[in-house]
């Protein structure tokens, strides 16, 4: 008999192999949009979706699996400051990119607004055939349709998508997105930043992207990957990654920092978080205009008497 595999309604956007970077005894300080509240979670209790993958979640989670499970090797070569030297290591960082634009609510919010404009574009298309109209509201009913309202009915549920097709439309298209992101990012060099001063916060749509003249930081604030003159995403309360014209490893200060996690501000769906006790944190708990602000306290690690 074959093992069943239950996978959790809760799917993490964020790998909690990254999550872990940012806590501090096991603790991460979030700002949860949804409830209007700064606290603290374990990893494993904030950057969530329900059902984000809901027809084959199995098998996203193995797509997604190889990186992650790489990643307890490169955040040594990342301490010692040799990742770039590390060929595998590089793919494998920027693979983490790919997946984290892909498994990500921002990209998500993008797909739905494209799937409702082209549901849009063929609705208003009907509207100009009224044989066919015609013809599908004898089919549905039995009967000759003898007004206007019988054929914006008609064009209406032609129209009216279920929500499992939809759920299937999402599926199909992240594997899709996933092999055209690791091949547009994998155009250009990796660079990775440490923070001198100041820490990193991270979001729920954690690789940004940015674009000369626009606004925008993400598909969901309408900048495609292939248009991005910027892509960076925060691994590590004091390193960041990005892509660029050629391999670099680069200081930032405070300001370059503050810089980059505005990005994520502005970009973050539901979840934000950041390294309890830090500068972010800090930030975090007196500027963001929650209803609830809960201290951050630590949890204290029991001695063992030997």
């Amino acid at each position: 008999m074959s093992a069943i595999i239950r996978v959790p309604r809760r799917q993490h956007t964020v790998s909690q192999v990254v999550l872990r970077r940012f806590t501090r005894n096991g603790q991460l300080t979030v700002f949860d949009r949804d409830r209007s509240i700064v606290c603290s979670k374990g990893a494993g209790g904030a950057f969530f979706v329900e059902d984000f993958e809901r027809l084959r979640p199995v098998e996203a989670e193995e797509r997604w699996g190889p990186t992650e499970s790489a990643m307890p090797r490169i955040y040594s070569l990342i301490r010692s400051r040799t990742v770039l030297d590390d060929e595998a290591a590089v793919s494998t960082l920027i693979d983490l990119m790919a997946v984290h634009w892909v498994r990500s609510p921002a990209i998500r919010l993008a797909h739905e607004r494209i799937a409702d404009a082209v549901i849009e574009a063929s609705l208003r298309k009907y509207e100009r055939q009224a044989p066919l109209l015609s013809q599908a509201y004898s089919q549905r009913t039995g009967l000759v349709a003898s007004t206007a309202g019988e054929l914006e009915w008609t064009n209406a549920q032609l129209h009216n998508v279920a929500p499992e097709i939809r759920e299937k439309w999402w599926s199909d298209r992240a594997e899709v997105n996933f092999a055209q992101a690791r091949e547009i990012f994998g155009r250009s060099c990796l660079q990775i930043g440490y923070a001198r001063a100041g820490d990193f916060i991270i979001g729920d749509a954690p690789v940004v992207t940015r674009k000369t003249g626009h606004d925008g930081l993400g598909p969901h604030q309408g900048v495609a990957i292939g248009d991005a003159s910027e892509i960076c995403m925060p691994i590590d309360p004091g390193v960041i990654i990005g892509l660029g014209p050629a391999p670099a490893s680069i200081e930032l200060d405070r300001e370059a920092v503050e810089r980059y996690n505005s990005f994520q501000i502005r970009a973050f769906q539901r979840w934000l978080g950041s390294r309890p006790g830090g500068s972010s944190d800090h930030s975090m708990r007196t500027m963001i205009p929650a209803r609830t602000v809960l201290p951050y306290r630590p949890k204290r690690v029991r001695s063992q008497r030997g």
